[in-house]
């Protein structure tokens, strides 16, 4: 669930704030510290006339609780009611039909007591939020975990905690402490503030926090770091049913892989292996992505340093980011971003990987290669190959999309099936065709292999394709996937760097883990 803070400073603004808000979220906070004439049952009469549906909470925050300046938010209203006013209004507010009621547990046990006695005292008892905030910093798990306790003892329905991070690294101990919450069978509301608290923002919902915070375009936030209603909704669908692949962050710095699939990629084992060696703190999380746009966003949102791009993405990606570099236009395809300051770049690190590799056994210059397949790397191929000097000839199933590739690079085009027809000096394989688990198949007949000299695959799981095992058969050179994909991911660190990659590790990371899944 969503909730909408309703924070104006005046009756009549909150009463036009509070029902357009319910209409929008499933629940909306009514912040009766900030509207400083609020008249309670009036609000909650307008949002219920709004929509039936919505839920209510009403809560008046404490000073200490919202000192939060330091991020360019308003100031609070200049008088604050005094405990006794405080109990007054939230008593009202149980009486006028309140869903939840959020006391803080600064409050004493004797308020809270008082309260959760009036709430559970109604036919539709009221459900009480015992609330702490630290509007400076993030406490240790430990401590964490003994503040929510001290918030069940005092007797709270619901446990809400809300820190300050000062470093990504705070969303992780929030986000623990919900699955602290969940083995004891309670429910907690948990983000952090601050710009470094998004991602919790983002991710606590889906890891069980009761509800998650949101604002109205143009609308006040109750707390730094808080995203728009849109924004909310949109990560909510982008990561419905897909968490397990995307794990908060545990560094300093975060890194994700956006793609569709997902599931099977290595880049995670292979750049957390390169950070390690490195000494750098940092994550690198898989996300399987539904809507790219939202993914996009979520990278500005949540600070996010860099990111790969997988299939289909590559080409896609491209108008959602501010600059292209001059390689990666000139490729058509995009597979890094670099987050410059809020500024996203696109890089193509996959066309001078693949031409790294190649050189390892060959010259290229004023060779032909024959490039099977007609998608973002096809595109880093016949990109490589024209910049090296040789002569890409573009060879696909679907006539429309290979001759599209063909024309770009003005170099020939022909249907697979006239493939025998073609004389080449190699041939670079950058269809899917091979890919675990289809392990064995090949996208050409190993008849045709006995005319190249060079034999290469981008695919890298398995270690050996069926395409691979054909060309050494025939006496090919070979270049394996494993190449491209190491190479690739060592220029996108030292872009995400400034570094340079490990890249006997990454390789030998890789290559461990596939061979102990050779097929």
């Amino acid at each position: 669930m969503i909730c909408i803070p309703v924070m104006e400073p005046t009756q009549r603004e909150a009463l036009r704030a509070a029902a357009k808000s319910a209409v929008l979220a499933d629940v909306i906070e009514l912040r009766m510290d900030w509207i400083a004439d609020g008249d309670v049952s009036e609000l909650i009469s307008a949002a219920r006339r709004a929509s039936a549906g919505v839920k209510v909470i009403v809560t008046c925050r404490r000073r200490e609780e919202f000192l939060l300046a330091q991020e360019n938010l308003p100031a609070l209203p200049a008088k604050e009611r005094t405990g006794a006013a405080k109990m007054k209004l939230l008593e009202k507010a149980v009486l006028s039909g309140a869903d939840f009621i959020d006391i803080e547990l600064a409050e004493g046990a004797r308020a809270i007591s008082r309260m959760r006695s009036l709430c559970h005292k109604r036919p539709n008892p009221a459900r009480l939020i015992v609330s702490w905030h630290d509007p400076f910093k993030t406490p240790s798990l430990n401590g964490l975990k003994k503040i929510f306790d001290a918030c069940v003892q005092a007797g709270a329905d619901i446990v809400k905690m809300v820190p300050y991070a000062r470093s990504l690294s705070d969303n992780a101990a929030v986000l623990s402490l919900m699955d602290y919450a969940k083995d004891q069978g309670r429910e907690i509301i948990a983000m952090c503030m601050g710009e470094k608290g998004q991602i919790s923002r983002i991710l606590a919902p889906s890891r069980g926090s009761f509800l998650g915070f949101a604002v109205l375009p143009g609308g006040r936030p109750s707390a730094p770091g808080q995203l728009t209603l849109r924004e909310m909704r949109a990560f909510q669908k982008l990561l419905s049913g897909r968490q397990r692949f995307f794990e908060p962050p545990q560094g300093d710095l975060h890194f994700v892989l956006l793609g569709n699939p997902v599931r099977q990629s290595l880049s995670p084992l292979m750049h957390q292996a390169a950070f390690r060696t490195m000494g750098i703190n940092a994550s690198y999380s898989a996300f399987c992505v539904t809507d790219l746009a939202a993914a996009v966003a979520g990278i500005r949102a949540m600070n996010i340093q860099g990111a790969s791009v997988t299939i289909p993405f590559k080409t896609a990606v491209m108008d959602f980011l501010d600059e292209i570099d001059a390689d990666a236009a000139a490729v058509g395809a995009v597979n890094t971003i670099v987050n410059d300051h809020g500024r996203l770049i696109g890089h193509n690190t996959d066309w001078s990987a693949l031409m790294d590799a190649l050189r390892e056994e060959t010259q290229l210059k004023g060779k032909k290669f024959i490039i099977l397949g007609a998608g973002g790397t096809a595109r880093a191929a016949a990109y490589g190959i024209t910049k090296e000097g040789g002569r890409p000839i573009i060879v696909n199933r679907t006539p429309e999309k290979g001759r599209k590739l063909a024309d770009r690079f003005d170099c020939p085009f022909y249907p697979l099936m006239e493939i025998g027809k073609v004389r080449a000096f190699g041939l670079i394989n950058t269809t899917p065709v091979g890919m675990f688990p289809d392990s064995h198949s090949s996208p050409v007949d190993s008849s045709i292999l006995n005319g190249f000299r060079i034999v290469a695959d981008v695919i890298y799981n398995p270690l050996k394709t069926g395409l691979i095992r054909d060309a050494e058969a025939k006496g090919c050179r070979v270049v394996p996937g494993l190449e491209m994909f190491v190479r690739q991911g060592a220029r996108q660190l030292n872009l995400w760097t400034g570094r340079k990659a490990p890249l006997a590790v990454m390789r030998n990371a890789v290559r461990e883990r596939l061979m102990r899944h050779e097929f």
